[in-house]
């Protein structure tokens, strides 16, 4: 052999060092991915679920409101 061929030789190696690394990066971004997307859902869920219980809170205090209304005018208090 000779010296240009055990270059050669030693820079597919090492090529193929890389490929293999770059594979591996490869697949550990997907899985990140992967992970992003799943919290991206669930905070986008969590977001809904904030509104739903706001929008519950805000319809019992206007209903309470309004309890508390009537049973003063059925009570004779004057508005």
């Amino acid at each position: 052999m000779t010296m240009a061929d055990d270059r050669m030789n030693g820079l597919e190696r090492e090529i193929g060092g890389l490929q293999a690394r770059m594979e591996t990066v490869e697949h550990e971004l997907q899985a990140i991915r992967s992970d992003v997307r799943e919290i991206r859902d669930t905070v986008v869920r969590a977001k809904g679920g904030w509104m739903a219980l706001l929008l519950m809170f805000s319809a019992a205090a206007a209903m309470g409101a309004w309890a508390v209304q009537a049973l003063n005018l059925l009570a004779g208090a004057r508005p």
